[in-house]
């Protein structure tokens, strides 16, 4: 009967490690897809491609999701393990600041879709400056 008490004990710990590390590589794999949406964010606006910021904008968009869903304590180190909160706020506003980018692209208002682009990217630093200083665990 230990050794059932101890198997499940020990399992249940292998499976939340190793659900964090599989967590911790899908947010690694959608920042480099956010990353990439940012670069073709900033291609499309130079060429004034409305499809092409309406696209890189779903991009970005809907690979938000793992930084809404993830749980930083699991692979943050404790000194900014709270820093998932902050990161979720900035998900919400970069999702916001890119739904107004694609709108005023496509109103033709590209001063406004400048500072849309501008206020994405404050937000994307912000974060990383918050929490990327630092070594993962």
């Amino acid at each position: 009967m230990k050794i059932v008490k101890f198997l499940l004990i020990w399992a249940l710990v292998a499976t939340s490690l190793f659900g964090s590390k599989l967590e911790q590589a899908q947010l690694k794999s959608d920042m480099r897809t956010m990353l990439s949406a940012m670069e073709d964010l900033q291609r499309a606006g130079f060429y004034n491609n409305k499809k092409g910021v309406r696209e890189s904008a779903k991009k970005l968009i809907d690979n938000l999701d793992s930084l809404i869903t993830s749980d930083a304590s699991a692979y943050l180190p404790d000194a900014v393990a709270d820093a998932g909160k902050f990161a979720k706020k900035r998900a919400k506003m970069i999702k916001m600041y890119a739904n107004d980018l694609v709108e005023s692209t496509q109103d033709g208002d590209y001063d406004e879709a400048i500072e849309d682009y501008a206020q994405i990217l404050t937000q994307c630093t912000s974060c990383h400056s918050r929490i990327r200083k630092r070594v993962w665990k």
